[in-house]
This record gives structure tokens, sequence and C-alpha cells, in this order.
């Protein structure tokens, strides 16, 4: 092909994230059309990853986890059973990292070490998908974005967080896209049975005990609605019985957005979430805060937007869909409609656009 390019994405870690799993789907896209792609992650943590811990922790966490990446090397990370390769290296330098035409830090460590390298590694590019304050140093992921590496975002508040906080007008905005060969609405959704799928976290900003005091509510309205929740964390404590799925499959993940008639996100904050996406592609109903990805997808039509934070607001907002049959139909049929628009297709192509 013409204009073939050398990308090298630089990762901090090989745990699969939301941030980890969009830099995989840029892999896969990338190298269908035919660029040579490398994503490279460092067998020694970085240190700023361990600030949470007491001073005296530090260390010995940070020896713990190297001896554990030397122990169990990873070469690849699985996404829908399609395992995707990675690079382990000691350290993100010039000897560890080819030469190529860009080379891409994707979260806030990273950045500091895509700066250091060589022009020969490529142009600079910081890939954000959060503002990180809440897995570093506040001072030092700050200083990350004053970095003199080209920034690409994936959301407006992100955009608008680096013009207007750091001064940054060399801001690319690239949305991420969701694969609809993976997540579509079943043959029949069934509304008639409403059921309510909702995300848990530990994270407090994820909102999840918002969405479970909602919940409380919704189920004293509502006795016989059934609801499910999943996540990576164990099973939250809830007033109500429900159905828990801890670190789902994908094919377990896709039957509970396809069997959910009404999808909840309560986050406070978010970069571009992906699982409002993934259940609005579902056919789901999404009754959701006004973050993340949200402001960009929503056309007034195709949600029920939330107070954050406010869970009173949430549980009025699925009891308007609950009441509402033709409501909750439509609006998951308009949701459905909206996030079609959203494959990965335009995403890569924005962003070999962005580097070249």
């Amino acid at each position: 092909m013409k204009n073939k390019l050398r990308i090298s994405f630089i990762i901090p870690f090989t745990n699969m994230t939301g941030g980890i799993a969009v830099v995989l789907e840029y892999y896969r896209g990338l190298t269908a059309m035919g660029h040579d792609v490398s994503i490279y992650y460092p067998l020694l943590p970085y240190c700023g990853l361990f600030h949470d811990r007491p001073l005296w922790k530090r260390f010995p966490a940070r020896m713990k986890s190297f001896l554990l990446n030397l122990k169990y090397i990873r070469r690849s990370i699985s996404m829908f059973s399609e395992d995707i390769p990675v690079k382990p290296v000691l350290r993100i330098n010039d000897s560890s990292i080819p030469d190529a035409d860009a080379v891409i830090a994707t979260a806030w460590p990273t950045a500091y070490d895509v700066n250091k390298l060589s022009s020969a590694k490529g142009r600079k590019f910081y890939f954000i998908q959060h503002y990180e304050i809440w897995s570093g140093d506040v001072k030092k992921v700050d200083n990350s974005y004053r970095l003199p590496i080209n920034l690409i975002t994936i959301a407006p508040w992100l955009t608008e967080l680096m013009r207007e906080k750091f001064g940054r007008n060399d801001v690319t905005e690239i949305h991420n896209g969701i694969r609809l060969d993976k997540f579509y609405p079943p043959a029949e959704k069934r509304f008639s049975e409403a059921s309510i799928l909702m995300m848990a976290h530990d994270l407090v900003w994820k909102g999840t005990r918002d969405g479970i005091d909602a919940l409380t509510a919704v189920k004293e309205r509502y006795p016989h609605v059934k609801i499910k929740m999943f996540g990576m964390c164990e099973q939250p404590d809830a007033p109500f019985d429900f159905e828990y799925h801890k670190d789902p499959p994908y094919e377990e993940l896709l039957s509970l957005y396809q069997d959910a008639s009404i999808f909840i996100s309560p986050s406070h904050k978010e970069g571009w979430h992906l699982p409002p996406m993934e259940a609005m592609a579902c056919k789901c109903a999404i009754a959701a805060t006004n973050v993340g990805c949200i402001p960009t997808l929503n056309n007034g039509e195709n949600m029920v937007l939330v107070d954050m934070n406010n869970p009173v607001s949430i549980a009025n907002g699925v009891i308007r869909l609950l009441a509402d049959k033709a409501l909750l139909e439509r609006t998951a049929e308009r949701g459905l409609a909206r996030i079609r628009e959203q494959g990965w297709t335009k995403s890569v192509q924005s962003l070999i656009f962005a580097i070249q």
C-alpha cells in the first residue's frame, strides 16, 4: 500500500481496561489497512502508578510487580477471543523502541518516556483518554499535558480541558468507535419483560453506589423488575436481590446486554466510556449522566439524561422508561440508530490523518 506507516503504541501495563481495549482496536484497524503497528509495555512498572501507597511500600510493591511481569511475560492480550500481540521491554527508551513514523503515549507515565525518545522514533503523540489525576500525583499528571508532544483527545470535554487549563491549542479530537460486529441486538428484544443492567465498579466516581440507591427506589415501585450487574470488582452490597456477573467473558456480556431493556450509567466523570455504547448497540434504552461519550451521542431523543450524584434523578429516569413502554422502545430504537454511526473505521482513518 502507499504511505505505509510504522507506528509504536506505548501502554503502561497489560491489564485489560477500557483504555487498553481502545489501543487494541486501533491496532486491529491500522494493521487491517496495511500499516506496521507495534504495542510496547515496560516490564519495570512505572513508579507513579503506586502513588496511593505509603512511601515505604512503593519500592517493594514495584519490585514485586516487576518480578511477576518477568515470571509471566505477556506477548499478547486477548480481546474477543483474538490475541493482539504486545512486546515487552525492560523500559521505554531509545534502545528498546525501534525507529518509526509515529510513537504514541497512551497514559500519563508513558508521556514522559515518549517525550525523552529521539526524533528517529517518530513524531510524538499523547493519546489522552481521561484526566488521570485519580491514577497518579496530580502535579505529575498535570505536567504531562504540558510536555511538547502532539495531543490527541477522545472527547470534547478533554479537548476543552487541555485548551483552558493547560493552554494547549494543538489538540486533535478523535472519538472512540464501537465493534458493531461484536455488539448487536438480539433477533427479538423483549421489552415486555423489562430488566435493568448496570456495571459495578470500586472507583467512587463510577457512581455505583448512586446506581444502587436509585435501583432500591425503582425496586420499591416495581418489585418484579429484574436487575443484573457486571464488573471486575467483587459483588457490591444492595438491599435487593440481583444477579451479578464478575468479569464476564464476551459471550456472557453480550447476552447480558441483549437481555436487558434498560442500561444505567451513573458515572460522575468519564473519558469516553464504552459500556453505554455497547448497551446502545444491543438496543438497550440508556439512562445516563451527561459525562464521557454521552454529550456527543445524545441527540435529545435517544436516551434519558439523569443528574450525576443524584439517586433520585436516576430512579426517576428509570421509572419514566418503565412506566411508558412506547417511550422505552422508541428510546432504544433511536439509540441503536445513533450508535450504528459510530463504527471504528472513521476513528482509525482520523488517527492516520492526524499522525501523518
